[in-house]
């Protein structure tokens, strides 16, 4: 091979890899608004069913509900972890090409190692808030759904319980020497029979 061919199959690897890392860039941006969307739908039914039980006073009826709530919540969860998964998968690969990039780029690639210092520099800023990943806000946001089915399943009480606590009567019987007589009380009246 001539100089002039190897420069030429190093131009269009080159281009290759630049190719891959604007559809891989390309992906990533994707699944972020995939995540997004998909918690934003899943928090949008979890609230609009919460609220239905509420407004049925937490009636045995709506125990399903409360299940559906828990099982929104895991599946958010399942695919919150899933798309960080192939979000990560692509930045492996980023990763890998930027190395690739960095020692076939010359003896000093600026772009790469002013990319590396301004990434340490917002570590170093924000070094609390960096150590918390950011799948974990997303995970979190889901598996407080879950557990709000629960607390919803778990601790509610019932239309019913709450019926009988309203419209329970109470008999009294009054003996007299003569007769005995029955006063009921209701929630709003008192009769004498």
């Amino acid at each position: 091979m001539t100089p002039v061919q190897t420069n030429n199959i190093e131009e269009k690897e080159f281009e290759f890899i630049k190719f891959y890392m604007e559809q891989t860039c390309e992906e990533m941006r994707h699944l972020e608004n995939l995540r997004e969307r998909v918690s934003f739908l899943i928090i949008t039914i979890s609230s609009a069913i919460i609220g239905f039980i509420v407004q049925q006073k937490f009636a045995t009826e709506t125990k399903l509900f409360n299940v559906i709530i828990i099982l929104l919540g895991l599946f958010g969860f399942a695919m919150t972890l899933k798309i960080f998964q192939i979000h990560q998968k692509g930045q492996k690969r980023l990763d890998k090409w930027y190395e690739y990039l960095t020692l076939n780029c010359g003896p000093n690639p600026q772009i790469l190692v002013l990319r590396n210092l301004a990434d340490a520099e917002n570590k170093i800023e924000f070094s609390k808030i960096s150590k918390i990943r950011h799948s974990y806000f997303w995970s979190t946001m889901n598996l407080g759904i879950v557990a709000i089915g629960f607390a919803l399943f778990l601790f509610s009480p019932t239309k019913e319980k709450l019926k009988k606590v309203e419209t329970q009567n109470i008999n009294l019987i009054i003996k007299s020497i003569n007769k005995s007589d029955t006063i009921k009380i209701n929630k709003d009246t008192l009769t004498l029979k």
